[in-house]
């Protein structure tokens, strides 16, 4: 990987950062929230102080990955070590549950915003990704499946049904699905023949999948079909990283001895900073809009996992929001100390994990 582009992947990840910060720091203004510092760069180190406006310290800090915004009076994780060099913080105010959960939820709420706003500059520019089934068999259903069984092997390219031309993996499937206990001619591009295989509206063959790109000039149109492909991403987002949770809880449980089997995610999968930094580099070396497609999608991750409900994250927050809401008291504060300390445990472990995963994934090809 060249220098370079390691820097612009640190970036993008920085950026999408300082993003989702930005949108606590916004609502804290709103409300009234002292915000002491905001920092580009992880809190630790040396730093270069760039301005001081609006009663907060912006600061650029040496370890460039990620970024902060000091908000105390919400009880966030901001060391005194980071504060002790800020002499102007007023005594602490108490706020209503609303504005506090309204802060928690404004960093996730930026970064999908952003992520529609990518989706827009895609959609007028390169297009937006459409993943469509090819007519390229890459699998059987099984070994007696109609078609491997007519001779129809993996790699062949589908060109026509009955002398009908395809052109696209969906169309394939409904002109099949209409030709029930038949035999039909499928002719193959790459063999240059046909072949008759006996159809049950299926023919038991696994199709490839291609991407395309979807391009529109009008404003209104990509404002439409980016809103709707970033609800889609999120969902399908939602689900990726409810399905690595749910493995990583299988495998936690099987250390008991309770068997559960997640085949739709692995572990060994998931990928950590270093491994991330190593997919943009390298795509964007092939491809320089890319840096949109995997903007977007990381914007959308970020959203995702600040949300789930582990302590230290945005979600943990509303956990014990709403647990203020409902019994009108706060968790006791020893309480909630020990969880964010369990939540911080949890996810270095995960960090040293999806590490392990991209050291063994970069030397074991």
């Amino acid at each position: 990987m060249d220098f370079l582009f390691i820097l612009i992947s640190i970036l993008i990840i920085t950026l999408l950062i300082v993003v989702h910060e930005f949108g606590h720091f916004l609502a804290a203004k709103f409300y009234g929230f002292q915000t002491p510092i905001f920092g580009i760069g992880m809190p630790f180190g040396p730093y270069i102080e760039i301005c001081k406006k609006w009663g907060t310290h912006f600061r650029f800090y040496f370890l460039l990955i990620g970024g902060f915004v000091a908000i105390p009076e919400t009880s966030d994780e901001t060391s005194e070590e980071t504060l002790k060099d800020v002499d102007d913080l007023k005594p602490f105010r108490k706020f209503p549950v609303l504005p506090r959960a309204v802060v928690a939820v404004a960093g996730v709420t930026f970064n999908i915003i952003f992520a529609f706003l990518i989706a827009v500059i895609m959609s007028m520019s390169v297009g937006l990704p459409k993943i469509t089934p090819s007519t390229v068999i890459k699998g059987f259903t099984n070994d007696n499946s109609a078609a491997k069984l007519a001779g129809l092997e993996i790699g062949d390219k589908i060109v026509s049904v009955n002398g009908l031309e395809i052109n696209d993996g969906t169309k394939l499937q409904s002109e099949i699905a209409k030709l029930k206990d038949q035999d039909i001619e499928i002719t193959v591009a790459n063999k240059n023949k046909s072949f008759k295989v006996h159809s049950e509206g299926v023919i038991g063959v696994q199709l490839s999948y291609e991407k395309q790109y979807v391009k529109t000039t009008n404003i209104f149109s990509a404002l439409f079909s980016s809103l709707k492909f970033t609800i889609e991403a999120t969902f399908m987002m939602i689900l990726s990283v409810f399905a690595i949770f749910a493995s990583l809880i299988a495998k936690v449980l099987s250390v008991f001895g309770v068997q559960i089997s997640f085949e739709t995610a692995s572990l060994g999968d998931v990928k950590g900073i270093v491994g991330i930094v190593q997919l943009i580099s390298e795509d964007i070396k092939n491809n320089l809009w890319m840096i949109l497609e995997f903007a977007f999608l990381l914007n959308l991750n970020l959203a995702v996992i600040n949300l789930l409900p582990i302590p230290a994250l945005d979600g943990g927050h509303l956990v014990f929001l709403a647990y203020e809401a409902v019994f009108k008291k706060k968790p006791s504060a020893k309480l909630q100390e020990t969880l964010i300390q369990a939540g911080f445990i949890f996810l270095l472990s995960l960090m040293a994990l999806t590490t392990i995963n991209d050291i063994r994934s970069f030397f074991i090809k």
